[in-house]
């Protein structure tokens, strides 16, 4: 006998619309403002019941950048598996990044700002830099071994300057779009010294 196969249940719906409502609200306000109540509100259950899916709002902010995670990935497989320096798959990479700053610059922003006095944001950073980091560590490493990259620093240093640039770059402006050229212009330099085509266009 076939089983009918089961759709979410409340308690994923509201779950669902808790995290919805938290979205919602970081398009209008920064994190620090949002409330409890407001959560509870959006997702049309009482304040008491918001507890029942999340111990605080910390952990909605925790959930909802667990489900970033992929995003901010997205689009970077042409570059980080690739070698020499290939604008095109950079500027992509580049490129979706910055759309993801653009749509969800409030929820990032107030992570990395919360980072430093809260365990469970400092350890989703941590993880997400480090993956980053070691692919780009492993790409510069054989760019340097097929003689495409000048030597310089250790792979893991130069790709943590390159992370910690992005990152800091896109979390302070509220154009994340017109940035990219100037970041693909300057992480190729960093990579590959001054080679031809590492200057923009005039």
């Amino acid at each position: 006998m076939s089983q009918r196969r089961r759709g979410p249940s409340k308690g994923d719906r509201r779950e669902r619309a808790i995290l919805d409502t938290a979205r919602t609200l970081l398009g209008s306000k920064p994190l620090a403002e949002i409330t409890i109540d407001e959560l509870a509100a959006g997702a049309q259950i009482s304040r008491s019941s918001f507890y029942f899916y999340f111990d605080s709002k910390l952990a909605v902010v925790v959930a909802l950048l667990h489900g970033l995670s992929g995003e901010l990935g997205r689009d970077s497989e042409a570059w980080l598996d690739g070698t020499g320096p290939d604008v095109p798959a950079l500027r992509q990479s580049l490129a979706a990044l910055a759309l993801l700053w653009r749509e969800q610059g409030r929820l990032l922003s107030g992570a990395l700002a919360a980072a430093p006095g809260c365990p469970p944001i400092a350890r989703w950073r941590a993880a997400l830099r480090e993956a980053h980091v070691d692919r780009l560590a492993a790409r510069i490493t054989r760019d340097r071994a097929a003689g495409l990259a000048p030597g310089g620093p250790a792979p893991r240093v130069l790709a943590a300057l390159i992370d910690d640039l992005r990152t800091a770059a896109f979390a302070a402006t509220d154009d994340p779009s017109g940035l990219v050229d100037d970041l693909v212009t300057v992480e190729l330099r960093m990579l590959y010294g001054d080679f031809p085509g590492s200057h923009p266009a005039g």
